[in-house]
C-alpha cells in the first residue's frame, strides 16, 4: 500500500521541461551557446580599450577615462574553437587541484573513515538536523569572510552531500551547507584578503575599513540563507519528491539498496580510522594556515591534497593498488566539473581577444553617470551582477570595474566604502547562479547535479540575497558609511 502511495505522488512532481516534453539542456550546452553569443558580439561590438597601469601591488587596473577605441578584432572561427582548449590552460592550476582533491578524498573515502564519521554526527544530531546546516554553513561563512574561501569548497561537497542524504536531506543541500555558507562571507568579506582587500585598495580605502558594518551584513545574510536551505532540507524529508535533484537521489537511494552496507551502521573508529583522521586534520590546518599567512591558492594547496591521499590510504591499510585505483576513480569523476571550468573561462577568452570587454565596461559606466543620485550605488551592484557574469573572479573583476567605479562614486556623491559594497554583494551573491562560475560548475559536478536542478534552488537564495544587498546598500548610501 506504501509503494502504491509514493507511485501515485512522484506524477505530481512537474516542471517546464516536462511540459513541453524538452529535456533541461546540459551545462555545457549552456556554457556553449554563451560562447557562441559572445563570438557573434565580437562582430556587433566595437572594439575598444582602456589604459592600464599597474598599481603597488602589482595587478594591472584600468585607467579611467582613458577609453578609446581600437581596431574591429572579431573571433575566428578557429578562436572561437580554440577558447576552450586556452581556457582549460588558463585555468589548469584549479583543474587539477579539483582532480587531485577528488582523487585524495576517494581514497580516504575507501578507508570508510568518512562513513564512520558521517554516522557519528548522524546519531549525534538525530532529531537536530537543523544544526547540521547552522553549523556547517557558519563554519564556511567564517572561512569565506576571512581567507576568501572559493574553489576549495569542492573537496568539502562530497563529505556533506553523503551527510545531507544521511539524515533525510538531498544533495543540493550538502552543496547549499559548503558553497553558499562560504560565498555569504567571501561576498560580504569582512576581512576577506582578496575581493574586500583588493578592491578597497583600489579606491584608496583603508584596508578593512568599515568592518563592522560588514559583520552586520555577515549576520543577517546568513541567518537568512540558512533558513532558506533549511526550509528546503526539511520540505524534501517530508517529501522527497520535492526535492529538485528528486530522480538523482532515487538513483543513490537504489543503488545504496543493491550494496553491501554492513560497514555504514559502525560509529565506532578503528586505530586506522584514527590515524586517517589525524593525517586529514593535519592536511587541513595546513591548508588554512597556507591561506591564511602566505597567500596559498589551489595551485599551491594540491600537494598537500596529494599527500594527503596517499598518507590517508597508506596508514588506513590500503595496498598500493587500491590507492591507486580508488585515486583514479575519484580524479575521473571531477572531469564534468575540470571541463566546465575551462569552458567557462572560455567566454572571457572569446571577449578579451574580441576586444569588446572594455567597451561593454565603458557603455555601463555610462549608464551610471545618468542615473538619478539616489540609484547610483543600486545601479553598481546591478551593473556589477551582469559583469560578473562574464568575469567570475572577486579580485580579478575589482581590478577590472573598481578603477572604475570609485571615480564614479566620487563623481556622484556615493561614498568608496558602498561602492566597495555593492561591487562586493553583486560580484559574490550572484556566483551561485552564474554558469560561468568555476567554484558552482565544480561543486555541483562532483555532486552530480545539472545545474538546471541547482537553478531551480539556487535562484530563489540569490533573489533573498540581492534583496538583502540592496537594503544594505539603501543603509550605506544613506548614512554616508
Amino acid at each position: 500500500m506504501n509503494e502504491d502511495n509514493e507511485d501515485k505522488k512522484t506524477p505530481k512532481k512537474k516542471n517546464m521541461f516536462k511540459l513541453l516534453s524538452i529535456e533541461p539542456p546540459h551545462t555545457f550546452l549552456l556554457i556553449f551557446i554563451i560562447l557562441i553569443i559572445c563570438s557573434v558580439l565580437t562582430y556587433i561590438i566595437p572594439a575598444g580599450q582602456f589604459d592600464t597601469v599597474e598599481n603597488e601591488a602589482g595587478r594591472e587596473i584600468l585607467v579611467p577615462e582613458t577609453f578609446h577605441s581600437v581596431e574591429q578584432n572579431p573571433v575566428s572561427l578557429y578562436q572561437f574553437f580554440d577558447a576552450i582548449p586556452n581556457g582549460l590552460v588558463s585555468m589548469a592550476s584549479l583543474i587539477f587541484f579539483v582532480m587531485i582533491a577528488g582523487g585524495s578524498f576517494a581514497v580516504i573515502n575507501e578507508t570508510k573513515t568518512l562513513d564512520i564519521l558521517i554516522n557519528k554526527l548522524a546519531k549525534a544530531l538525530q532529531g537536530k538536523e537543523f544544526w547540521i546546516i547552522f553549523i556547517i554553513m557558519f563554519l564556511f561563512s567564517l572561512l569565506g569572510g576571512l581567507i576568501g574561501f572559493d574553489a576549495e569548497c569542492v573537496i568539502f561537497v562530497p563529505l556533506c552531500t553523503a551527510l545531507a542524504r544521511r539524515v533525510g536531506y538531498d544533495s543540493i543541500t550538502g552543496i547549499s551547507m559548503v558553497m553558499c555558507g562560504a560565498f555569504v562571507g567571501s561576498s560580504v568579506g569582512t576581512f576577506n584578503p582578496y575581493a574586500t582587500a583588493v578592491a578597497q585598495g583600489i579606491v584608496g580605502l583603508p584596508i578593512f575599513s568599515g568592518a563592522w558594518y560588514r559583520i552586520i551584513m555577515h549576520v543577517v545574510i546568513l541567518i537568512a540563507a540558512v533558513a532558506y536551505t533549511s526550509w528546503y532540507a526539511e520540505r524534501v524529508k517530508k517529501d522527497p519528491t520535492k526535492s529538485y535533484c528528486y530522480e538523482l537521489e532515487k538513483t543513490m537511494s537504489d543503488l545504496n539498496d543493491n550494496e553491501d552496507l554492513t560497514y555504514t551502521s559502525s560509529t565506532k573508529f578503528s586505530v586506522r580510522n584514527i590515524f586517517v583522521l589525524i593525517t586529514m586534520l593535519i592536511c587541513f590546518f595546513t591548508i588554512i594556515y597556507g591561506a591564511l599567512k602566505l597567500g596559498w591558492f589551489a595551485g599551491q594547496m594540491s600537494p598537500i591534497f596529494l599527500a594527503m591521499g596517499i598518507i590517508s590510504g597508506i596508514v588506513g591499510g590500503l595496498s598500493g593498488n587500491q590507492i591507486c585505483k580508488a585515486w583514479i576513480e575519484g580524479a575521473r569523476s571531477m572531469i564534468f566539473a575540470c571541463i566546465a571550468i575551462g569552458m567557462g573561462r572560455g567566454i572571457l577568452l572569446v571577449m578579451e581577444e574580441g576586444m569588446i570587454f572594455h567597451t561593454i565596461l565603458n557603455a555601463f559606466a555610462g549608464v551610471l553617470q545618468v542615473l538619478p543620485s539616489s540609484l547610483i550605488a543600486v545601479g553598481m551592484f546591478f551593473i556589477n551582477i551582469i559583469i560578473n557574469f562574464f568575469v567570475p573572479s572577486g579580485s580579478g573583476l575589482a581590478a577590472l570595474v573598481m578603477p572604475i567605479m570609485g571615480p564614479l562614486a566620487q563623481m556622484t556623491g556615493v561614498t568608496l566604502q558602498t561602492s566597495v559594497i555593492a561591487f562586493q554583494c553583486a560580484a559574490g551573491f550572484s556566483d551561485c547562479i552564474i554558469p560561468t562560475s568555476s567554484t558552482t560548475n565544480a561543486c555541483i559536478g562532483v555532486a552530480n547535479v545539472s545545474y538546471v536542478q541547482w537553478f531551480k534552488f539556487a535562484i530563489k537564495l540569490a533573489l533573498i540575497e540581492w534583496g538583502l544587498s540592496i537594503i544594505f546598500i539603501i543603509i550605506a548610501t544613506i548614512i554616508q558609511l
